[in-house]
């Protein structure tokens, strides 16, 4: 995803992705996500969570963002601090 390029979540849905490998040892690499809302109430709104999923030596960040706002929001994912 260019810097450009957000993802829309509409109010009341949630978004699941999976961002990427992730290694546990080294916990690489960094994941991120950036939340642009209406306004700090509509922000407050928006639940980000995440989880790590796979088997020994193969695992996978997995992003589950929820928004419990009436107001449509804006993502965008970030690996090591670079969009995606």
């Amino acid at each position: 995803m260019s810097e450009n390029q957000k993802i829309e979540i509409p109010p009341g849905a949630t978004f699941r992705r999976p961002a990427g490998p992730y290694n546990l040892k080294t916990k690489l690499p960094r994941y991120d996500v950036d939340v642009m809302a209406m306004d700090s109430h509509a922000r407050r709104q928006v639940i980000v969570d995440s989880e790590i999923m796979g088997r020994v030596d193969s695992y996978t960040w997995i992003w589950k963002i929820t928004n419990k706002s009436t107001w449509p929001v804006f993502i965008s994912l970030k690996k090591d601090g670079v969009p995606e």
